[in-house]
């Protein structure tokens, strides 16, 4: 193999060769690891820009669709990745649902390779996406046969040193509410309570744990049993009908590790979790996808696929992200570059699997936002969502700004109490935020959506909230689509 130019020495090359030593790459310092990462993420980025000025969309669309383009096609970065499971992260959005029907359409997508198209439930989205999701799996898996998951964060109960407490789950779901269907999702943010009850503490700008939480935490899980061709998820939790972990005994274990939350705030805070499901029964991928499985009953096993360390499994993800949005690109690039380069040790990129190989077919396209707009006018359905109201309606990343636009505008589709109402972030807010002495000790921190004291959703619920406040334009986009 022909050694890339942006690569100057014996000792990058061999780090970035995916067939060199591997002892090479623990001798690098992390450094070095990033100035590699860096150069890699501006190759790849170069070489996509360059490639679509030479060559135009054409080399990467057949005619037909998008402004003449119809067939989208995946550039692969090595042509090994190309036998490998593909796993399509659907947003919920326009941009990864354009995708995901082009690539369907061309045939770059196979369920007999082990690709899957997943979708991670918050509970907190919009019922506008909800609709445009659900129409979403019902096409593709009819017309393409590609199965097409949705999955929620859960908890359950299990023994842990000596006693029991609650460790982070998941669940399969049905496309239809649970108001509806006992195995349907949750709508009502009551996944989302349960993530805040279970940590404690409510995610903010600076430590946006519910990402990581609610969607790729879970989402590694199911990933090794779906690579690992597990009939489906197995049984979570202990096999006792009764419930082991009380507030009280939560509460208790809390102040014996040195809890500093009086027990009063701390029993509130954990009385969601503690009420919740003590375990997830099995369950069967067939019974949630009409799309064809990969494998057969002959072809089960009975582990999961290893995600971490030297053997880890290897995929490709396929993401959404827009010609617009080289930000993005280069963000999660460097994080897979990063820790593909320490697969042999505890990585400390958590939310990113050493053998996920990420791709963007949409930014290789030079797709961006008009394109993909003009992709919806021609098709027969739509997202039907206000504007800045996609994802979670009220995410604090959007911005005080933003958010209050949102709680202004007029909405056909909004649900009062749930998370498209901005009196349920008012309330979810008043009961997690956190309070703690000012280390100067003049007056009471307050912790809430916003960082430390910071403006209240009951501020922006009332339009009141500053507009001088450093969140009032809002944050780069975190890693929820990523």
């Amino acid at each position: 193999m022909i050694r890339p130019p942006y690569v100057e020495s014996v000792l990058l090359w061999a780090v970035l060769h995916e067939d060199a030593d591997p002892a090479v790459s623990w001798r690098t310092s992390g450094c070095l690891r990033f100035r590699i990462c860096r150069e890699r993420v501006d190759s790849w980025v170069a070489v996509a820009a360059a490639s679509r000025t030479r060559l135009g969309c054409g080399h990467f669309l057949d005619t037909l669709g998008i402004r003449g383009y119809s067939v989208l096609k995946i550039v692969y970065r090595d042509r090994r990745h190309e036998a490998l499971p593909h796993i399509v992260r659907f947003s919920g959005g326009r941009s990864s649902a354009a995708m995901l029907f082009l690539l369907a359409e061309s045939g770059a997508l196979d369920p007999h390779r082990g690709d899957v198209v997943l979708f991670a439930n918050t509970s907190a989205e919009h019922p506008g996406t909800y609709s445009f999701a659900a129409e979403c799996k019902r096409r593709l898996e009819r017309d393409h046969g590609l199965p097409f998951l949705w999955y929620e964060f859960c908890t359950v109960e299990d023994a842990s040193r000596g006693g029991y407490s609650r460790r982070l789950s998941y669940r399969l779901v049905g496309p239809r509410s649970s108001e509806l269907d006992p195995d349907g999702y949750r709508c009502r943010g009551e996944v989302f309570e349960e993530m805040l009850s279970f940590q404690g503490m409510l995610p903010n700008p600076m430590s946006r744990s519910c990402t990581a939480k609610l969607k790729l935490y879970p989402q590694h899980i199911l990933l090794g049993e779906w690579i690992g061709r597990l009939e489906g998820p197995s049984h979570e939790g202990h096999y006792a009908e009764q419930r082991f972990v009380s507030p009280e005994r939560a509460a208790a274990s809390y102040r014996k590790h040195g809890g500093t939350a009086s027990r009063e705030d701390f029993i509130a805070r954990v009385a969601y979790m503690t009420a919740c499901p003590p375990a997830r029964a099995a369950q069967k991928w067939g019974e949630f996808t009409e799309g064809r499985i990969w494998g057969g009953r002959n072809t089960w096993s009975r582990r999961p696929a290893v995600l971490w360390g030297g053997e880890a499994a290897q995929f490709v993800t396929l993401l959404g992200l827009r010609a617009d949005e080289p930000s993005r690109v280069r963000r999660v690039l460097s994080r897979s570059f990063f820790a593909e380069d320490a697969p042999r040790r505890r990585c400390s990129v958590r939310t990113q699997p050493p053998g996920e190989r990420p791709y963007f077919p949409l930014f290789d396209a030079g797709l961006g936002r008009e394109e993909i707009l003009d992709f919806w006018r021609q098709r027969d359905f739509d997202l039907h969502c206000p504007q800045d109201a996609g994802n979670c309606v009220f995410c604090f990343m959007k911005g005080t700004r933003t958010l209050q636009q949102v709680a202004r505008a007029e909405d056909a589709g909004r649900v009062r109490g749930a998370p498209s109402d901005a009196d349920w972030w008012v309330e979810i807010e008043r009961r997690y935020r956190r309070e703690a002495p000012r280390r100067n000790g003049e007056g009471m921190s307050r912790f809430g959506f916003l960082g430390v004291s910071g403006p209240t959703f009951a501020q922006i619920a009332a339009g009141t909230a500053t507009e001088r406040s450093r969140f009032s334009s809002g944050t780069p986009a975190c890693d929820c689509t990523d």
